[in-house]
């Protein structure tokens, strides 16, 4: 029974914890970074490929789109990152088959701050894609009439 109380307390504490993060909007509404969401939702089978299906992800950023990093991921993992406001360029290459997949790069785009940027990898009608999702970090305010 002490486990279970101790468990609920551990989510209990951790749910609070996230609720009240500091996000960049707190910081004046200059929000010079945005929260980058990536999943692999891509089931390497549906291809004929093993199902981790390991991919690795290339971030370019800036003017003259310079390597930023590169996120490895498999079937089901994803990663999350605060990065700055900026130009992006996000190419995916497959280790399983040695090749940049075209149809899955994003960009060269403008990503302005305040912003949570989700890149979703899945399929669609069996070609793999990015489906982007952009939301605002903080709710607009409604102005009374």
């Amino acid at each position: 029974m002490k486990t279970v109380i101790r468990l609920l307390s551990i989510v209990v504490f951790l749910s609070l914890l996230v609720g009240f993060s500091y996000t960049p909007v707190e910081a004046g509404g200059k929000c010079p970074t945005f929260i980058a969401h990536v999943t692999h939702g891509i089931d390497g089978t549906r291809l004929g490929l093993t199902q981790e299906l390991p991919v690795v992800i290339y971030v370019y950023y800036g003017p003259k789109l310079k390597l930023l990093d590169k996120i490895e991921l498999k079937y089901k993992e994803s990663f999350t990152a605060e990065l700055p406001r900026g130009t992006y360029l996000i190419e995916v290459y497959s280790v399983a088959s040695n090749q940049y997949i075209d149809t899955m790069t994003v960009g060269p785009v403008e990503i302005p701050g305040c912003k949570k940027v989700i890149l979703q990898a899945r399929l669609v009608n069996d070609i793999p894609v990015i489906n982007v999702i952009v939301r605002d970090l903080a709710p607009r305010q409604v102005v009374a009439e």
